[in-house]
């Protein structure tokens, strides 16, 4: 990170002000020599310092973020949230289906529109030319120095705004994917874990495969809903076998309110690891029975719900790697043993590192004889 200062613990970097850690010199013991405490001492002071830059340091956060992500069927997210081998496993078939459906739809409406835009361009026949105002393009404005370095705290500023919407999005806020009915509950912060705690918002969507209103809804919520709100984790698995798979916990959460048999497909708003909203079969949701959702009323009951946000949380609250598993994953890949390169003796499977000759074989590098025909011919 570019620092200009460092004056009142803080940085000037990104385009303003970055407050440095806090750190404090109490709980020393006094009895130690002046010596140590100076040690420990500095060594606050350096944690915090460290922790700072390792915050705002754009390519090194980048680096660590790709190391850890894993890549299920359909995305890339971090493994502190997905398991690639069950997360992200194909789409059910009505949703295949609405989905051919409404791109076949789109395309004809483009066609229409293109249609539309090339008979207005031919009734408008005046040509609005700004050719006189061209040579304001030309000339240089004043300042060049300090607007370049203005340019540059921008570009840095947008740089950390995409990695940490890049971030979220690897942790799933702000768009829609599938997780395995084993694991969704979990990920939506339904079970008590005290390791990490649970999403500020999350939108569940247990699945009927064959109900024309899942699929309207889950293409929603691909398509617009996801992308309006980034700090709502929208989700979804299969109805039935969620509530089979994991039956204690959905036991807990829904409080019996839902039934595998009776209740699918249903959508779920959960905030901060409770239940808030529960709409069965998405009766308030569909025009008719068995028909396609009605994307303005989705929108009003998750709005209701509570569950729309328009932030992700803290962008150091959204991996659960902490940084201390990091720095041993570092650690244990700077041991790693380099491998030696072996040395082409000409037979297939041996693996010796060395200079060497197999007696008796005869291979592309090698005669095999003891005493070479060179030295009984006295060539």
């Amino acid at each position: 990170m570019a620092s200009k200062s460092y004056q009142g613990g803080s940085l000037e970097g990104l385009g303003g002000p970055v407050n440095v850690d806090p750190y404090h010199f109490g709980g020393i013991d006094p009895t130690l020599d002046a010596c140590c405490q100076r040690e420990i001492e500095s060594n606050r002071k350096y944690n915090a310092l460290t922790s700072t830059l390792r915050r705002h340091d754009v390519a090194a956060l980048a680096e660590r973020r790709r190391r850890n992500l894993v890549t299920t069927p359909s995305f890339d997210g971090c493994r502190c949230c997905y398991d690639p081998s069950s997360d992200g496993h194909g789409e059910y078939t009505a949703l295949l289906e609405y989905k051919q459906k409404q791109v076949a739809d789109a395309e004809g409406k483009e066609e229409n529109i293109e249609q539309e835009k090339a008979e207005e361009a031919e009734a408008d026949s005046d040509d609005d030319s700004d050719d006189e105002f061209d040579y304001l393009l030309d000339e240089d404005l004043p300042g060049d120095d300090g607007l370049k370095e203005l340019e540059d705290q921008r570009r840095a500023e947008l740089e950390f705004e995409m990695l940490k919407r890049q971030v979220a999005l690897q942790h799933g806020y702000g768009t829609h994917r599938q997780l395995h009915p084993s694991r969704v509950l979990k990920a939506a912060g339904l079970a008590a874990n005290p390791a990490r705690s649970p999403p500020p918002a999350v939108v569940l969507h247990l699945v009927d495969p064959d109900s024309i209103a899942s699929a309207s809804l889950d293409y929603y919520l691909e398509s617009e809903l996801a992308a309006k709100h980034p700090g709502t984790i929208f989700m979804r698995s299969g109805g039935r076998s969620t509530l089979l798979m994991d039956a204690p916990i959905a036991q807990k959460a829904f409080r019996n309110e839902l039934q595998a048999d009776r209740d699918m497909p249903s959508l779920v708003a959960i905030k901060d690891g409770v239940v808030s909203n529960i709409c069965p079969r998405l009766r308030e949701l569909c025009h008719e029975e068995g028909g396609p959702v009605e994307p303005r009323a989705v929108e009003m009951w998750l709005g209701q719900s509570g569950v729309l946000r328009p932030h992700p949380p803290a962008f150091d609250t959204l991996c659960y790697i902490r940084p201390e598993e990091e720095a041993l994953m570092d650690y244990l890949a700077q041991q790693k043993p380099m491998e030696d390169e072996r040395y082409d003796c000409g037979l297939e499977g041996c693996s010796k590192t060395f200079p060497h000759e197999h007696v008796g074989i005869q291979t592309s590098e090698q005669s095999g004889l003891v005493v070479k025909e060179e030295t009984i011919l006295g060539e």
